[in-house]
């Protein structure tokens, strides 16, 4: 199959790319900017079913680039992060990141899922998080983004049962890996503000202390779950990974 990553220059979504390209599957590794392509292009140029491209999904002309590729398989994976409370959160920044988490992203979906109808073949696999399942102080807005993007592509799935197609999608829900991202979204959330300065020293404590304790080291959980969902013939509604994380989230969900 021809598969395309969208967000693919580091972390769980690089590896994704690695092990389905040594499963035989053709990747399209795709990157944010030119800077991130040369770099991904010295670590993967032993892949001769590894192609790095340039795709910023916030660009109409790089939505276009991917459709023209006719692919099998759209794995959206790209996002940006966003932490801090919602009381100060300036609310441009809340809307950049809905428009790359949830806008950019819907609208490739739109582009690429109609040729795959077209052709009636292809599957839709969305990265949310188990973040969009359960309220997170101080993640409200990045948590509201996967939140939105997992109750659209739930409702589209019901959509697409309603047509003779055999056009599938899913979505895939990482618990906390250890790939740096959630180190960032801690970090950048204590820049500013002063209505939690005074306890700003003890969150940051807790939260890293969360993370060193909680945090999977090992991706591999997560990029089974990705492989499962990009095979089977029959996907799942939804694939979650790290297995005793996903448990304790959906026991958080029902006691709220």
């Amino acid at each position: 199959m021809k598969i395309l990553i969208t967000g693919a220059a580091s972390g769980i979504a690089y590896l994704a790319a690695l092990t389905l390209a040594e499963r035989g599957h053709f990747v399209y590794l795709t990157c944010h900017n030119e800077k991130e392509v040369l770099k991904v292009k010295e670590k993967v140029n032993m892949y001769k079913n590894i192609e790095v491209l340039k795709i910023d999904i916030t660009k109409e002309q790089d939505r276009k680039k991917v459709v023209d590729l006719n692919i099998d398989v759209l794995l959206s994976n790209a996002a940006i992060g966003n932490s801090g409370s919602i009381l100060e959160s300036n609310i441009e920044d809340v809307r950049k990141i809905f428009e790359t988490n949830l806008f950019s992203s819907l609208k490739l979906i739109q582009d690429v899922l109609k040729q795959m109808i077209e052709k009636d073949n292809g599957k839709i696999i969305v990265m949310s998080s188990l973040a969009a399942e359960i309220s997170i102080p101080f993640l409200g807005v990045y948590s509201a983004t996967k939140a939105s993007i997992s109750s659209i592509i739930k409702s589209l799935r019901l959509e697409l049962n309603t047509l003779d197609t055999k056009v599938d999608v899913a979505i895939i829900e990482p618990g906390l890996y250890h790939t740096g991202f959630n180190n960032y979204l801690i970090d950048s959330k204590y820049d500013e503000g002063k209505y939690f300065k005074k306890i700003s020293d003890t969150l940051y404590n807790l939260e890293h202390s969360f993370l060193y304790l909680f945090e999977k080291k090992n991706l591999d959980s997560i990029v089974v779950q990705i492989v499962r969902a990009i095979e089977d013939e029959d996907m799942k509604k939804v694939y979650k990974a790290p297995f005793m994380q996903s448990f304790f989230v959906k026991l958080i969900s029902f006691f709220n």
